[in-house]
């Protein structure tokens, strides 16, 4: 069932508990997303790193 679109910015009219509901998993949505992202760039940032790392030499005995 679709529920109608609101205005967080009408104070006149509150919206239903089921349209704060969307609105709540739309926002956790978003922010699992954008921390799904931000988790891939550090992993690829950190991954660049540790093979930019030139460790020292050891020597043969």
């Amino acid at each position: 069932m679709q529920i109608p679109p609101f205005d967080l910015n009408d104070i006149s009219h509150e919206p239903s508990d089921e349209q704060l509901d969307d609105l709540m998993e739309a926002v956790a949505d978003a922010a699992r997303r954008h921390a799904d992202a931000a988790r891939a760039q550090l992993m690829l940032r950190l991954r660049a790193e540790i093979t930019a790392i030139k460790l020292p030499q050891r020597r043969q005995a």
